[in-house]
């Protein structure tokens, strides 16, 4: 491991990737989880496939932010 990192952002960056990968695999769960209580209704189709769409992009994320002080050091 790179000099720089510490276990925090690590556990931090976890937690993100995991967000990202239960929005990727079932954004229904999490809407039903932590937003159905405020809701009348269930969101459209649209509103789940952005969730999805941003929990790939969230994983990209962290994945390069996890390989930066790799390649950086090569």
């Amino acid at each position: 491991m790179p000099k720089g990192i510490t276990i925090i952002p690590i556990i931090i960056l976890s937690l993100i990737f995991l967000q990202g990968l239960l929005n990727a695999i079932n954004p229904k769960f999490i809407w039903r989880t932590f937003e159905s209580w405020k809701a009348t209704k269930e969101p459209t189709k649209a509103f789940f496939l952005s969730r999805r769409i941003s929990g790939v992009v969230s994983m990209i994320i962290v994945v390069g932010l996890f390989l930066f002080p790799y390649l950086m050091s090569k």
